[in-house]
């Protein structure tokens, strides 16, 4: 399983297959899932996995509440525990998962929204083609920043 990791217990990849769910139950992974769909066999994880779904388009009030609501998920459990993963995917893992991953990213090693942005994208290459998720990130800034 391809899997992009950016320190800070946060890792990416599109959506993960019924053959990875073992893998990710060993590892104790928390799975937040940004794909339209759910994918079932996710359900499997129990409350290790989330489904916030996003779309790859603009941002509008309501979908940028659920990337902060997605990111806070992702900063939360990172921060609680430490020592455990957090996998964010959507389908191909370049533009949902890399925006809530940059953003989590961003708060946990407290740099700015563009600095995270350049971290993702040296890690996963071709990652964060969407304009508005990268005019986002651009103007983010942490709170504790």
């Amino acid at each position: 399983m391809k899997t992009y990791y950016y320190g800070h217990s946060l890792y990416t990849r599109g959506k993960p297959l019924p053959a990875h769910v073992d893998w990710l139950r060993r590892h104790r992974f928390l799975v937040v899932s940004l794909s339209p769909a759910y994918p079932e066999h996710l359900r499997e994880l129990g409350d290790r996995s989330i489904h916030i779904p996003l779309p790859d388009g603009k941002l509008t009030r309501k979908v940028i509440e659920d990337v902060i609501r997605a990111k806070d998920h992702v900063v939360n459990y990172a921060k609680e525990r430490p020592s455990k993963p957090v996998l964010t995917h959507c389908n191909a893992g370049r533009n949902r998962a890399c925006l809530v991953t940059a953003l989590a990213y961003a708060d946990l090693a407290n740099v700015s929204g563009a600095m995270a942005m350049n971290h993702v994208r040296v890690i996963r290459r071709n990652s964060l083609a969407n304009p508005h998720f990268a005019k986002f990130l651009e103007q983010y800034q942490p709170a504790d920043l």
